[in-house]
């Protein structure tokens, strides 16, 4: 990620603590100096930017994650990313309370959800390559929403309801994929 889209999804988290999604404005983000950039140019672009700026910050925060079972790794990225989420809670949950009234908006990032989705297999060392592969990338991507769920209604500290709503959704997903071995 260049240094203009982190500050830019910097920018918009920021704004978003004391605005709301519907009005912020591109010039509220965008630095008058960086409006010569082409990559912004409607609030969806937004979106897909903050997308990657959590991509970007899960593969520096897990950069010394230690190599052990699939499931155990798949628990440290996945929560890695629900920090990152934590640390910007209340713009990300204006954020989802936006999409969550507009299908079109999903629809629409759905390419970056799953661009993200690769990414935290990736950084799991969880193989989603091939026929096999796209099972368990439905199967992640139902554990991280799932989980996104309880993260939104956990106001612990340490997350701890989220926690445990990763670990039995993890543990599920891993009974269910038995059947398809």
């Amino acid at each position: 990620m260049i240094e203009i889209e982190k500050k830019i999804a910097e920018n918009t988290l920021k704004k978003l603590q004391k605005k709301s999604w519907s009005s912020l404005t591109l010039d509220d983000v965008l630095e008058k100096k960086n409006n010569k950039q082409k990559f912004i140019k409607t609030k969806s672009d937004l979106l897909k930017n903050l997308n990657r700026y959590v991509d970007n910050s899960l593969i520096e925060k897990t950069k010394n994650i230690e190599n052990s079972s699939t499931k155990d790794m798949l628990f440290e990225v996945l929560m890695a990313r629900f920090d990152i989420l934590q640390e910007n809670r209340i713009s990300f949950i204006k954020i989802f309370e936006v999409l969550k009234k507009s299908p079109n908006k999903v629809l629409k990032l759905f390419p970056s959800f799953l661009e993200s989705m690769i990414v935290t297999a990736e950084l799991a060392k969880f193989n989603v390559n091939g026929f096999k592969g796209s099972f368990r990338l439905k199967g992640l991507f139902f554990v991280y929403f799932a989980t996104f769920y309880s993260w939104l209604d956990d106001k612990t500290l340490s997350l701890e309801k989220t926690m445990n709503a990763l670990d039995k959704n993890l543990d599920n997903v891993e009974k269910l994929s038995k059947y398809f071995k």
